[in-house]
């Protein structure tokens, strides 16, 4: 049995690209751990400033790769675990 490990989303922002629809997703960096935000319904992938989507920093296409380290492709990122996003600063309520 493979048991997915749970995605955690930001509340109090929605995707600006696909007109709010998409729901914005932390994500990791497999291989520097930098955390990203990614939409679920289109994949555009953006930086995390002040606890807020940031720069809009690529896609989930295939053809863009961690602003951080230039490692894995974004749509490589799985999802952050909740400690991770707490690190970062939100509090519990700030996601779900």
């Amino acid at each position: 049995m493979n048991v997915e490990p749970p995605s955690w989303e930001l509340k109090s922002h929605r995707c600006s690209y696909c007109g709010a629809q998409g729901e914005l997703i932390f994500s990791r960096c497999p291989a520097c751990s930098t955390i990203v935000l990614i939409c679920a319904e289109c994949g555009t992938v953006y930086s995390i400033q002040e606890r807020k989507p940031g720069a809009e920093i690529g896609d989930t296409s295939g053809s863009t790769r961690c602003y951080s380290c230039a490692g894995p492709l974004h749509h490589d990122f799985p999802p952050a675990t909740a400690e991770e996003i707490q690190a970062l600063g939100f509090a519990v309520g700030e996601y779900r």
